[in-house]
Formats: C-alpha cells, structure tokens, sequence
C-alpha cells in the first residue's frame, strides 16, 4: 500500500512540474532576433543628448562638444520605429519637421541612416540609449561626432 501511495505522490509531483513549465510564456515572438533589435519598435521620446569630438578614429568621451536635456514627453525630438523586412523605418519628428529614413543592418544592433550609423548601447521596456556616429560613412574626418542619445518610451 506504501508503494503505490507514494507512486501516486510521485506521478502527481511530475504531472504538476510538467504542466507548469508548459504553461509558461518564455517564447520570443520577434521570430529568433535578439530583445534589443526586437524591442526597438515604438515610439520614443527624447529624454537627452550628449555629443563628442572624434578624434584618431574613434569618439573622444574626454571631449564634451554639447548636452541638451528634454522634458518628459515633449515632442521636440520623437523617434518612431517600424519593422519593414529586414530593415526598419525611423520616422524623426524634429521642430515640427517629420523626415523618414530606412535603418539597414550593418552588424550586431548597428544600423546605417544614409551617412549615418547607430548602435543601440542598451533597450528596456522604457528606456533606449543608441550610440550616434553623425557622418560616419563620409571620408572628411573633420566633420565626424559622436552623439548619445537616451530616449524614454
């Protein structure tokens, strides 16, 4: 009588972490991508700016150009971001200007906008920060800076 009563136990324990662990929701629907490049979609609100010389290749953090700080929400800069295949389109609302771009993957989380390439450094539920390379694909290493942007969903 032990034996099956402790049969019984064991069949019910397996039954009951077998149905748990089936009912939770750790499937990704991005389709395989990673959270960053999937979680970049919607729309972002420009919380701050930092931007940096470029100097011997690379971005100089030693050397502040200029920061900007916006207020929670405000629409002077809004970024909205949309899957389109294999690229995404960035809808830039500036001043009340709107500008469009196509984002082409150009690494892991890096995308180039015309001369442009960003990186995303980091991406949460509210929050992204994306490394900015202003002129990046231009020859005239005089004009190249390096932005950081924090953005609040």
């Amino acid at each position: 009588m032990k034996r099956i009563y402790l049969t019984l136990i064991s069949l019910v324990v397996l039954f009951t972490t077998l149905s748990i662990s089936s009912c939770s929701k750790s499937d990704d629907d991005n389709s395989g991508g990673s959270y960053a490049s999937s979680s970049i979609e919607g729309t972002w609100y420009l919380k701050s700016e930092k931007w940096y010389r470029w100097k011997n290749g690379q971005p100089d953090l030693s050397n502040v150009t200029s920061t900007k700080s916006y207020g929670d929400y405000a629409n002077d800069r809004v970024w909205t971001i949309k899957k389109s295949g294999s690229n995404y389109i960035l809808t830039q609302k500036s001043s009340g200007q709107e500008k469009e771009y196509t984002l082409t993957s150009v690494g892991y989380n890096e995308y180039k906008k015309g001369n442009d390439k960003f990186a995303i450094k980091s991406v949460t539920a509210k929050s992204l920060e994306v490394g900015y390379y202003d002129n990046f694909y231009k020859d005239d290493e005089s004009q190249k800076e390096y932005g950081i942007y924090t953005f609040m969903k």
